[in-house]
Parts: structure tokens; C-alpha cells; sequence
């Protein structure tokens, strides 16, 4: 490509503006597939906080686990 043209003075901005999308564009997604994302709370945790409501805690292998509430209408 060429930086300058008679014809189009504004050439060399128009291919800066499309290198610096291409950077950012692989900024973004370089940056963003290589972090893991922690869970927020450990089972210790969620487990802690279900019996703390008033729950019974069920671990489970497939979901890591789920807090089981009885109604209050129901004996």
C-alpha cells in the first residue's frame, strides 16, 4: 500500500485507522480468551451459606451441589 497518494491525501490516515482496529481487535480477544474466570464462592462456601438460611445442603458431582428449602406451607 502506498502512505501518500496526490489523489487521496487522507490515504495514510484511513490505513492507520484500519491497523489500529486490527490491534485492538486482537488485543481484545488475545486477552480475553486467556484468563480464567474463578467461581465466586468454594462449595464450602455456598454449603455454609445454605445451612446458615435455614437449608439442607446436597453435593452433587454433575452441578457441584445444591441447597434444598422446605416451604413454609408444607409440614
Amino acid at each position: 500500500m502506498c502512505a501518500y497518494s496526490k489523489d487521496n491525501p487522507n490515504n495514510w490516515l484511513d490505513e492507520a485507522m484500519a491497523w489500529s482496529l486490527v490491534v485492538v481487535a486482537a488485543t481484545l480477544l488475545a486477552g480475553c480468551s486467556s484468563v480464567p474466570i474463578p467461581p465466586t464462592y468454594t462449595q464450602d462456601e455456598l454449603k455454609a451459606i445454605c445451612e446458615r438460611h435455614g437449608g439442607w445442603w446436597h453435593p452433587d458431582e454433575l452441578v457441584g451441589g445444591f441447597c434444598e428449602y422446605q416451604s413454609d406451607g408444607l409440614p
